[in-house]
């Protein structure tokens, strides 16, 4: 089997996807079997790349903590040989005016150059991790991805995507509803209501049914379901009851950096709030009472394009 690189796969066969998101970056590393792929090695690291970016500019600092980050990665994938690298970059590097100059420093030490996708492509490749290890499908799925720079929305009925949004509300550059840092109930609505704007709007455009399953993936909500289950709620999933109980909750802090939550991972803290506020808006955008949470997400949908577009030769 070929990939959409030309790139020959055969069972045993070694293959990484980078997803150089806004806020994080992920290294899947997998092997090929005789029917699909096996992860072999998961990584993550909070980056940052779009901080600061609200000019269309990447900040050096940033770029050189993506550097670092990718170096990093680099040494893990020594260790597996040579292996067929797919790197992808969403809105962290989308509508970038120095993008190009990054993505030669990124080809320069890894040997591929980043591809840019645009915010449909990465609903669809979002949609194809999450869906790639469901069992069944009913009335159809809503797959929704928030991310540091901006909030997907795909929907289908089947593996395949039919209808996908790209909203620009994400947990880092909604920053800005913060300033420098200040938590009170003001700044919260005001980022709940600028995202439940754009949430409305996009609902609008995809047409999605009232009798769907909601699947939720991406640090954010996975960080919120960690939360949730630590206070006791739900094993797993989010419900949206429990949801604005937090939400209540979080109005108790003053300042983002002193967000503390049992099962909220450190490196979260002072995007906690503003994700929150996107996640409620989105609930409520959706009138979501109930949503269950996939730790797959754009990574997979990387590999499991390239172990479609092999199949298909």
């Amino acid at each position: 089997m070929k990939t959409d690189r030309g790139v020959t796969l055969t069972t045993g066969s070694t293959i990484a996807a980078i997803d150089m998101g806004s806020n994080s970056f992920h290294l899947l590393i997998a092997e090929m079997t005789h029917s699909h792929w096996q992860p072999c090695y998961v990584a993550e690291r909070k980056v940052q790349l779009a901080a600061g970016s609200e000019g269309g500019v990447l900040q050096l600092a940033s770029q050189e903590r993506a550097l670092q980050c990718l170096q990093e990665f680099k040494q893990i994938l020594s260790s597996y040989g040579a292996v067929p690298i797919h790197i992808v970059a969403t809105a962290s590097l989308r509508g970038m005016r120095n993008a190009g100059e990054f993505c030669e420093q990124v080809q320069c030490l890894l040997g591929v150059t980043p591809e840019i996708v645009s915010g449909e492509e990465e609903a669809e490749l979002v949609y194809l991790g999450v869906c790639s290890e469901m069992a069944s499908f009913g009335a159809g799925q809503l797959v929704v991805d928030i991310g540091g720079g901006s909030t997907e929305l795909a929907f289908g009925e089947t593996e395949s995507m039919l209808r996908g949004r790209s909203v620009a509300v994400g947990c880092l550059s909604y920053l800005r509803y913060f300033p420098e840092g200040r938590l009170t109930k003001v700044d919260f609505d005001a980022a709940y209501r600028a995202a439940r704007r754009e949430f409305d709007r996009a609902v609008a455009e995809l047409a999605v049914p009232r009798l769907m399953t909601v699947v939720g993936c991406s640090g954010t909500l996975l960080a919120v379901e960690q939360v949730l289950v630590a206070r006791g709620k739900h094993c797993a999933g989010i419900c949206r009851a429990d949801l604005r109980s937090l939400v209540r909750d979080l109005q108790g802090f003053s300042h983002l950096d002193s967000v503390i939550f049992v099962g909220l991972p450190e490196d979260r803290q002072s995007i906690f709030a503003s994700g929150l506020a996107i996640v409620l808006a989105l609930f409520d955008a959706l009138n979501i009472e109930q949503m269950t949470v996939s730790e797959r997400g754009l990574r997979e949908g990387i590999l499991e394009r390239c172990y479609l577009a092999a199949g298909a030769d």
